[in-house]
């Protein structure tokens, strides 16, 4: 990787840290014209959201200030979507449907996931944030993804997902997708316990796994 390629990605670090939107949309049509790849950028900007979501988590930061770095990240990845879905990728390796379950607000996380699943060849369906049961197990119904990811980061908000894998038993779903948590108040033994397929630490891991549960690696 070329200096002014590491400059950029470095760059796009700070301006998502910083919640500066304008300067990431910036960042990241420079990135695109010096040939970075779309997961090249999304992982120059994910240490910045991530370090926005620790600086929350040891009250550096308060609410506005997570919610800019989210909205900044937000802001280069939809720049991004075109060329993780054009001529590049015609064919998608598999589809996702994701989200926050209910009762969780938190998106960056989340949002870093469905970026780097896009660009990594995934259909993704993004429910957002505080998705009810319900809306998950309609949007399986609909979509039939391959996937069903469910993020969790706050341990109030757990039940959430056990919901969600019960309505999936009930409705006679459970064995026509595979379920992937993760989100930090989701560990391996809580997954096992409510019967989930995957775990992901990360959004890396994430990947890995997603692609591990369609039989890709």
């Amino acid at each position: 990787m070329r200096c002014n390629e590491q400059k950029i990605l470095e760059q796009l670090t700070e301006a998502v840290l910083n919640g500066d939107d304008d300067l990431a949309k910036e960042l990241v049509s420079q990135g695109i014209e010096a040939g970075l790849t779309p997961t090249e950028i999304i992982n120059g900007m994910s240490p910045g959201a991530r370090e926005a979501g620790r600086k929350f988590g040891t009250g550096e930061y308060f609410l506005p200030e997570l919610m800019m770095a989210g909205e900044a990240m937000n802001a280069g990845v939809q720049l991004l979507i075109p060329y993780m879905t054009g001529d590049a990728s015609p064919k998608s390796i598999g589809k996702v449907v994701i989200g926050s379950v209910e009762g969780d607000v938190h998106d960056i996380g989340k949002n870093i996931v469905a970026a780097l699943l896009r660009a990594d060849g995934f259909e993704v369906i993004d429910l957002g944030v505080d998705v009810s049961a319900e809306t998950f197990i309609e949007a399986v119904k609909k979509e039939q993804p391959e996937i069903l990811g469910l993020g969790s980061y706050m341990s109030t908000t757990l039940k959430g997902i056990e919901d969600t894998m019960d309505l999936l038993v009930k409705e006679s779903l459970r064995d026509k997708v595979k379920v992937l948590m993760g989100g930090v108040a989701v560990f391996p033994q809580y997954v096992q316990r409510v019967g989930g397929d995957g775990y992901a630490e990360d959004a890396d891991g994430a990947i890995r796994e997603a692609k591990r549960l369609i039989g890709g690696e």
